[in-house]
Formats: C-alpha cells, sequence, structure tokens
C-alpha cells in the first residue's frame, strides 16, 4: 500500500509538472504575441511618418494640386437610360447612354448621344442642351451608319465614348464577345470647335485591354507521357489527359492507372492524347489550365 501510495503521488506530480509547463509555455508564448503585435505597429507608425515625410518633400519639390469636386449638375435625358459615358470636345460634353426602347421599332440617334454645353455660375453649373440637328451628329453619312448598325444587330449597345489623339470613339458592343465591337470615329480640330465624321471603322483605335497578365504556354508533344494511360506532364506538377471518355487531371506521374484527382466528361470518347489542345501558366503558387478537348469548342478551364 505504502508503494502504490508513492507511485501514485509520482503520477499526481508528474501530471502537475506536465500541466505547469503547458501553461508556462502558452503564457510564454501569449506575451510573445504581444511583443510582436506591438512591434508591428510601432513600426507600422514608423513607415506612416516616413511616408508623409516623402510626400511633403515631393510637394515642396514639384508642387501639388488637390483633387475636388467644383460642383454638381444633372443631366436629363428624353427616356429612361443607363448612362455609359461622357467626354468633353471644346465647349461642349458628349453624353452617352443606352435606353430601353420598349415598343419603339426604331432607335435614333437622340436615344444614344446628348450633347450640351456647360456654364458656370459661381460655384453652380448648369448643362444647355445642343439641337442635334445642328451639331456634328447630323452628318448624313454618320446618320446612315448608326441606322444600319441598329438595324442588322438587335443587341447593339453604346460601351464605351473616348477622346484620344485628336479624334472622338464611339465603340458599340454588337455581339456577346467582347472584341464584337463598331467603333465610329470622327477627327476634332485642335481647338475642340469642328468635329468630322470619319467612319465606323475605329477599331484598331479603341483597343481592348489584354484579357491576362500572364501569358499562355502551350504543351508539346515532348510534354507527353507515354504508357498504359498516357498524359501531358505539367511542370511536373499536374498531369492531364482527355482519352477514355473523360478529362483526367492526377498529381502522380503514374501512366499505368487512370484515375486521378479530377475527371469530367469529353464529349468525343475515342481521342488520342495527341488530339487536345491544352496550355498553362504558372501565376506564384497557382497554376492556370485550359483544356479544349477534341472536337468541342467551348475551352475549360482549371486551377489548381
Amino acid at each position: 500500500m505504502e508503494q502504490d501510495n508513492q507511485a501514485s503521488s509520482t503520477a499526481t506530480e508528474v501530471a502537475s509538472g506536465s500541466a505547469s509547463s503547458v501553461v508556462d509555455q502558452a503564457v510564454t508564448e501569449g506575451g510573445s504575441y504581444d511583443i510582436i503585435h506591438q512591434r508591428l505597429i510601432e513600426q507600422g507608425n514608423q513607415l506612416d511618418q516616413q511616408i508623409a515625410a516623402l510626400n511633403k518633400a515631393r510637394s515642396d519639390a514639384f508642387g501639388s494640386t488637390d483633387l475636388r469636386i467644383l460642383g454638381r449638375s444633372r443631366v436629363r435625358t428624353e427616356n429612361n437610360c443607363l448612362g455609359r459615358d461622357i467626354v468633353q470636345i471644346g465647349q461642349y460634353l458628349i453624353f452617352g447612354y443606352n435606353v430601353f426602347i420598349g415598343l419603339k421599332k426604331h432607335t435614333h440617334i437622340e436615344d444614344v448621344f446628348s450633347v450640351y454645353t456647360l456654364e458656370q455660375v459661381e460655384d453652380s453649373f448648369t448643362l444647355h442642351p445642343v439641337d442635334l440637328s445642328t451639331s456634328f451628329l447630323a452628318d448624313a453619312k454618320f446618320k446612315h451608319d448608326f441606322d444600319e448598325l441598329y438595324r442588322y444587330y438587335k443587341d447593339t449597345r453604346l460601351v464605351q465614348l473616348v477622346s484620344k489623339d485628336g479624334k472622338l470613339l464611339a465603340g458599340f458592343q454588337i455581339g456577346e464577345r467582347l472584341d464584337d465591337v463598331r467603333v465610329f470615329q470622327w477627327s476634332v480640330s485642335p481647338d475642340g470647335n469642328t468635329v468630322t465624321y470619319i467612319d465606323n471603322r475605329g477599331e484598331r483605335e479603341l483597343e481592348l485591354p489584354e484579357k491576362h497578365d500572364f501569358e499562355w504556354t502551350e504543351t508539346a508533344r515532348e510534354d507527353i507521357v507515354q504508357g498504359r494511360f498516357p498524359h501531358i506532364n505539367i511542370l511536373d506538377m499536374v498531369f492531364v489527359e482527355t482519352i477514355g471518355g473523360d478529362l483526367t487531371v492526377k498529381i502522380e506521374n503514374n501512366s499505368e492507372t487512370g484515375e486521378g484527382i479530377f475527371s469530367e466528361p469529353v464529349d468525343e470518347e475515342n481521342q488520342s492524347i495527341n488530339d487536345a489542345l491544352v496550355a498553362y501558366a504558372k501565376v506564384g503558387h497557382l497554376l492556370l489550365i485550359k483544356v479544349l478537348p477534341y472536337k468541342e469548342e467551348q475551352w475549360r478551364y482549371l486551377l489548381f
């Protein structure tokens, strides 16, 4: 009994000591967290002070202009509309929008564009409508091209107005794809008082931004790993194939089994390893993959 009591006492001391060490460790870690947190706050404050000093030195050397709102005004249109863009050409403001035509059979220029002159009285601004029949939008060739556009493309809508390199550009979306656009262009005199219609082929002047800020790399024949279940090796990270009736992604370079971490059916079951188009892009820790299986029209995009 005495030996049992001693063993029990020893076990209790060990357990108590173990619990005490856990508590001490937690307290220590908590203290370390508080210290690190406080140091980060101090370094952040120092960084703010350095940035403020740098901005002051820049302003003293090069000067600065504060952006502020000079005033407000309200644009009124005949129909309910969704505003798209506004540009200033000389003394004029050109406002572009899309209206919901409803039962109207035809879309007219005044259903898309309004032109105004801007008058400032002390701190307020007033917009005065300009009669479109006396403006540059009354050009006969432009009216013909405008009517033709809305006649042949029922889903046409204005997407952008741009004043660029002595030209006024009006971009219209005419299809579902982003690059299905038609761009009207006018030449603008240096003083902005003379605007002359050119044509409706200004697509090159109104370039769309790149869809991605990275480049796709297409896989080649040397990326193929042959075997019972051949696949395409992408940077030794993932392995892709579209044979056997499905698109499969594996993380093991094993051509003896067809199982992977991801699988989905493809339209053409009898395609070979060379039939699908595969491309990839490594962006940081992410691997982007796009696959176009054989006889399919839509790319499939995967993220690993």
